[in-house]
């Protein structure tokens, strides 16, 4: 039976096969085979493969905002060090565990030296919109008598690389999960303690 929409499907179609093999090393005719339709039928959904990028880039972003509960008032939402360390270790598990948030890691990473609209990405993801979040967070609790003042973009950026540093690890070699879940929870109270976190 033949599908009626085939966009969803070719988006992780898109996702899958980037990941294992690269942007440039997936072919649209690979893509639409992987789902049983011809290649040229793609493009009666996406303008070109750097348009099904896009989607895929797009769809991804959209999973992980809400799996991440990123919204508009977090920083108003963590009021205290117990909080904080409550957001992020429920943030973590959700992108070790989420396949979309797994297979994009994948992708950025081999991707950004190759490809400009993944570089990007990847600075996003690994630096700007994690030390922005974190950042307005310090911030509000700053404001609030909830920490020590200081500084809130660098504190962000002292909280957020080890992290990211150790998702990457995770990522690389999962059989060190357990150690490096060890050292995060062990950055987060060593943080909490040193900027006096109430």
């Amino acid at each position: 039976m033949p599908r009626t929409n085939a966009k969803e499907p070719l988006i992780k179609a898109a996702r899958d096969l980037f990941s294992v093999k690269g942007y440039d090393g997936t072919s649209v005719d690979e893509i639409a085979e992987s789902i049983g339709i011809k290649g040229p039928t793609i493009y009666k959904y996406f303008k070109n493969k750097e348009d099904l990028l896009k989607a895929v880039i797009n769809t991804a972003e959209d999973e992980y905002k809400e799996g991440m509960g990123i919204s508009s008032n977090l920083a108003d939402m963590i009021n205290s060090g117990a909080e904080l360390k409550a957001y992020v270790l429920k943030t973590l598990h959700f992108t070790l565990k989420n396949d979309t948030a797994k297979k994009m890691r994948k992708l950025i990473t081999m991707e950004q030296y190759r490809n400009s609209t993944l570089a990007k990405q990847t600075t996003m993801h690994q630096l700007t919109y994690l030390q922005d979040i974190y950042t307005s967070i310090f911030q509000k609790m700053m404001e609030r008598g909830q920490m020590v003042k200081g500084d809130a973009a660098i504190i962000a950026l002292e909280f957020v690389s080890p992290i990211t540093i150790m998702v990457q690890l995770i990522d690389r070699e999962p059989r060190k999960k357990k150690e490096a879940l060890q050292t995060i929870e062990k950055h987060i109270d060593i943080f909490l303690e040193r900027y006096k976190f109430k």
